[in-house]
């Protein structure tokens, strides 16, 4: 991890304050291997290295270039190291001994600012050139590393935690109104901004350029292609193609000198990561620990039908509510780390895995997050793909029910045709229903225009005829994904774990996008089917061919209905402290009227009241708590 301070005028230095500052990561976060600051007129560049392999050990840090006194700050890893030391030439005295790092400032010397472009892993880096006075920010394609950016009265501060930006000397942060107005209906979540004004998140995928004396430029460097072929029947070429890609993705990020952890929720992604893992290291024995939690009725069998197939026996199951009661200390920690309230839950949720990792010297742990959104979509668009193509045999293959149900469902789609909904059906009902229950005050809806923007992502995938449009201008553009990754990762980070997400690679998901549409849904509608295919040798069975997700939830969702009332009982104690921005955002009357609702047990028959009132307290009490540290 890495943070810094630039002054971007050539006539302006750092402050007295800020240069006699010490750059340094909160305390939270696990003392480094290799830690060191770079100064310079108007720069310093803070590294804070943990080392998991000896890619990551440079001698000095931040790595200063022999050549032309470029310095790095560099976290993350690179994937395609063999193909960067094939493409510099000798004079780069590139090796494979060369670390990641060295690797990057040789490329820098070869393609300058077009670095970014040739760059395959999970990274963000800061590097300065001393020749051009100009510094150069970038984050990886699908946001894993986050890096934050505040420009204040001619300095430029950097870091991968905007909690590392709170203690500079004279920096001015002012917690965001509109945007606690939106984390509490869970519309904060952005690819640029975050909870104060003056920081602002560096987007997945971009550059941007500091020159002193000039204004910066920031630019998308990576592109996704649309560059699927047509194709009329299945070809067993492109599993083939598929699956090579996966074990490569998963392969690429396996080096360690400790053992490997893995999640496991029993489902179809998480049980691909865990079942190749032990899969590659042979008999995992103690180099690979699997983790999860056993909360619904299903999810023990299927977490552990992987781990007994694949003979992994350091086994971690959370089958208890019971590990979430240290609410406040879990949100002190995620303000600490983050520096401002989380967007995903599963940041701090997951803090009892971070925990083992920690007591066991586990540095790197793999998640199958990502299936989902790209390359185990279920694919149901494929039906408009067919039907505008005419492609009518290959449509009635994947419609579900009996060969008469249906010739009879495609006969209608021949007939009728089929037009997209403007929204998601089921969401559209639910958003509805949910809606009614915000507690922000009718002028600060009205003037953020927020039931518009709240509505709108009940469109989901409607507006879509093709998997790959979906993709490509929906899910890859939903904040909320950055939003997990950079959550988590930090999260992870504090407790010295590197998180891995394999589904995540950016040649896996543009290897799904450059399959045939026909390859990626089976017989009768069955979704995932590339997917399911290429693991099947090594997934058990009833596990990769798991025909829903569900895995007993409404277990847990009457389970948490039951706890409303408490839930009730308990916000009562603090909202009379309630931090003076948050009094002036809510509906003070609405939100008394739901308290004594659902101490009379509404919240059990009003599912959009229980629903909306168990978010809203939640986010609430993040932002006090945020507020008044």
């Amino acid at each position: 991890m890495f943070l810094g301070l630039f002054a971007t005028s050539p006539d302006t230095a750092l402050p007295p304050a800020l240069a006699q500052h010490r750059l340094q990561l909160p305390a939270v976060f696990p003392t480094a291997d290799g830690d060191g600051t770079y100064t310079a007129p108007g720069l310093q560049l803070h590294d804070h290295r943990r080392f998991n392999t000896w890619r990551d050990q440079d001698a000095e840090v931040p790595l200063v270039c022999p050549h032309t006194g470029a310095v790095l700050a560099f976290w993350g890893r690179l994937d395609n190291r063999d193909d960067l030391i094939a493409a510099l030439s000798a004079p780069q005295a590139t090796t494979p001994a060369s670390t990641d790092a060295a690797l990057v400032l040789a490329a820098w010397r070869h393609w300058g600012k077009a670095l970014p472009e040739h760059l395959i892993g999970d990274f963000a880096l800061a590097l300065f050139d001393p020749a051009q006075q100009g510094l150069l920010l970038v984050r990886d394609p699908l946001g894993v590393k986050p890096l934050y950016v505040s420009e204040q009265d001619g300095v430029l501060a950097f870091a991968n935690s905007a909690s590392a930006l709170r203690p500079l000397p004279g920096w001015r942060l002012t917690p965001d109104t509109d945007w606690m107005a939106r984390y509490l209906i869970g519309q904060s979540k952005s690819d640029t901004a975050t909870g104060y004004r003056e920081i602002h998140k560096i987007p997945p995928g971009q550059a941007q350029w500091w020159q002193r004396g000039q204004a910066p430029r920031q630019w998308t460097y990576h592109q996704w292609r649309d560059d699927a072929p047509w194709a009329s029947r299945r070809d067993p070429v492109w599993v083939e193609r598929y699956r090579s890609v996966l074990e490569a993705s998963i392969r690429c990020r396996m080096p360690s000198d400790h053992p490997l952890g893995t999640e496991n929720s029993g489902g179809v992604d998480s049980a691909t990561i865990t079942a190749y893992l032990a899969h590659f290291l042979g008999t995992p024995g103690d180099r690979l620990h699997s983790f999860g939690f056993a909360l619904c009725e299903q999810e023990p069998a299927y977490i552990l039908e992987t781990s007994q197939a694949c003979q992994i026996t350091h086994n971690y199951l959370i089958t208890a509510r019971g590990a979430f009661d240290d609410t406040e200390p879990r949100l002190d920690r995620a303000l600490a780390v983050l520096g401002y309230p989380e967007e995903h839950g599963n940041g701090s949720g997951h803090i009892p895995f971070y925990r083992e990792c920690q007591q066991r010297g586990i540095r790197t742990l793999f998640s199958g997050f990502g299936g989902d959104e790209v390359v185990t979509n279920p694919g149901h668009l494929l039906r408009y793909e067919l039907l505008d193509r005419h492609a009518y045999a290959n449509l009635w293959n994947i419609l579900p029910g009996d060969p008469l149900r249906r010739s009879l469902r495609l006969g209608k789609a021949m007939t009728l045709g089929r037009r997209s909904p403007d929204y998601r059906p089921t969401f559209l009902a639910a958003w509805r229903e949910r809606w009614p229950h915000q507690l922000l005050r009718p002028e600060i809806v009205e003037r953020l225009d927020l039931h518009h923007e709240y509505m709108e992502t009940a469109r989901y995938d409607a507006p879509y005829r093709r998997i790959n449009a979906f993709i490509l201008n929906g899910l890859l553009r939903m904040p909320y994904i950055a939003a997990r990754l950079d959550n988590c990762t930090l999260m992870g980070a504090s407790y010295g774990i590197d998180y891995r997400w394999p589904l995540w690679d950016v040649r896996l998901v543009q290897q799904y996008l450059s399959t045939p549409s026909i390859e990626k849904v089976g017989p009768r509608g069955m979704g995932r089917y590339l997917h399911r295919r290429a693991i099947d040798a090594v997934v058990p069975k009833r596990v990769a061919w798991k025909p829903s997700k569900d895995m007993g939830y409404g277990q847990l969702h009457k389970a948490q209905n039951q706890r409303l009332k408490t839930l009730a009982a308990d916000t009562e104690h603090w909202l009379a402290d309630l931090a003076p921005a948050l009094v002036d955002l809510i509906d003070q009357d609405k939100l008394q009227r739901q308290l004594q609702q659902l101490k009379q047990g509404a919240g059990e028959r009003d599912q959009g009241l229980g629903f909306f009132f168990t978010r809203q307290i939640g986010s609430l009490h993040q932002l006090h708590r945020w507020l008044v540290t």
